[in-house]
């Protein structure tokens, strides 16, 4: 049991040092839910990607959020119509898909990525405690 525990807590560790580290050589930033909103609202023109499953999607997504689930095979074909120097506003549901699909569209050629740090889980919270005051 212990070592199942230490193994758990090692693998734990190794996920999320390698997806906090995966922006180094990007352009890609990260930003938590008040300035992601607030970055977003300036920017009339961007696009707003929900990297969920549809299922997820549908439960709820941002106002005008293109869902393009990252884990489907057709991702890179569904963003190749999609200007690249438009500013990218990109989300999944914690913050551990998006990193990668960020990653996929800067390599692409995707000028400006802007990650929900935390993801859309971050930003309901945010919403209902920021509702509160």
């Amino acid at each position: 049991m212990k070592s199942l525990l230490l193994m758990l807590s090692v693998m734990t560790l190794l996920w999320t040092s390698c997806a906090s580290g995966i922006y180094k050589e990007d352009n890609v930033e990260q930003l938590p839910p008040a300035e992601y909103l607030d970055r977003l609202s300036q920017a009339p023109d961007a696009l707003i990607i929900d990297v969920r499953t549809g299922m997820e999607y549908r439960k709820n997504h941002i106002d005008k959020a293109v869902n393009a689930s990252y884990l489907s095979f057709a991702f890179g074909k569904k963003m190749e119509g999609f200007a690249r120097n438009q500013p990218v506003f990109i989300y999944c549901e914690t913050a551990h898909r998006s990193p990668y699909a960020a990653k996929k569209l800067h390599k692409m050629g995707f000028e400006r990525i802007i990650d929900l740090k935390g993801g859309h889980k971050a930003l309901r919270r945010y919403q209902t405690s920021s509702a509160r005051f």
